[in-house]
């Protein structure tokens, strides 16, 4: 991500989980995720831009080990906390940037949850998560459906409006993905300017290598 345009996700780690909109989401992505895949306890799992762990920790308990990745210290802090105040242990933590770094380990189950739209090169980082899955693995991504650039307050670090359901599942399909489908798992109600409500989806993109 560009430096001059990206958000201090370490200034506001502390408070990311007091919006209940945003904790909201997370539940419903995390929902969406266990109805369109096979989770099962013996999966290996990355959940990349994990922030504070509320997907991460969604999933956890319905699956072996999983990672939650970050280029956040401070959220990757506010999750590590939660790990050790639950003591739960299959969960671990790693700082990561995919735009500067590569993948060296390999998962059944690679997962992310309103983080592309902060990646400047979203078809590399896809191609990176491909590569990264071990054969019969699943890639599980999602963000919001393009819109109108409304959607957030503060537009620093918001690189793309959202995405297309064709170019998600074109990129999955161009690396070698299969049995690629975009379902809706969330949709997002926000007043607009005007004071009138405003509905966001948020689309989950799915394929298997």
């Amino acid at each position: 991500m560009q430096q001059a345009n990206k958000r201090d996700f370490d200034a506001v780690a502390n408070s990311w989980d007091q919006e209940p909109r945003r904790v909201k989401l997370a539940q419903d992505i995390v929902s969406a995720m266990r109805r369109e895949l096979p989770l099962d306890a013996g999966m290996e799992v990355l959940d990349y831009g994990c922030g504070s762990g509320l997907v991460t920790l969604g999933l956890q308990p319905l699956v072996g080990k999983i990672t939650g990745a970050d280029s956040s210290k401070g959220m990757l802090e506010v999750l590590q906390a939660k790990l050790d105040e639950g003591k739960i242990k299959n969960v671990t933590v790693q700082l990561l940037d995919l735009e500067r770094q590569t993948l060296e380990a390999s998962y059944d189950l690679i997962t992310s949850a309103m983080t592309l739209h902060h990646v400047q090169d979203v078809s590399a980082l896809i191609a990176s998560l491909a590569r990264a899955l071990k054969p019969g693995g699943f890639l599980a991504l999602a963000d919001l459906e393009t819109e109108d650039g409304s959607f957030h307050s503060d537009s620093k670090g918001v690189l793309h409006h959202g995405f297309s359901r064709e170019f998600l599942a074109g990129e999955f399909s161009k690396n070698g993905l299969r049995e690629v489908r975009v379902v809706t798992a969330a949709v997002m109600e926000k007043k607009g300017e005007d004071g009138g409500s405003r509905s966001y989806p948020v689309i989950l993109c799915l394929g298997r290598k």
